[in-house]
């Protein structure tokens, strides 16, 4: 049954991710400028919904990732701790 969990908590997690990198990268293609021209478009771009909709994953991919990291090492610690002589 454990095993299952930790296959689904990597799964979850490695889905997780690549959604973060692939809106990293479509955020750095699409809203970033990149050259002049770029930087005199950007502010309709920039302010498009497709960009934010872009940044606002890779904010709650990030926190996602965050919480994971943070739960699994709470439940290692508290797990060596109920177990230590």
């Amino acid at each position: 049954m454990a095993m299952v969990a930790m296959k689904a908590a990597g799964i979850a997690l490695a889905m997780n991710y690549g959604v973060h990198v692939g809106s990293s990268i479509a955020f750095d293609t699409f809203c970033v400028p990149h050259s002049v021209w770029d930087l005199a478009r950007s502010v309709v771009s920039t302010a498009s919904p497709v960009c934010g909709f872009f940044l606002n994953t890779m904010q709650v991919t990030q926190t996602n990732f965050a919480v994971a990291v943070t739960t699994t090492v709470t439940a290692l610690v508290a797990k060596s701790l109920m177990t230590a002589p």
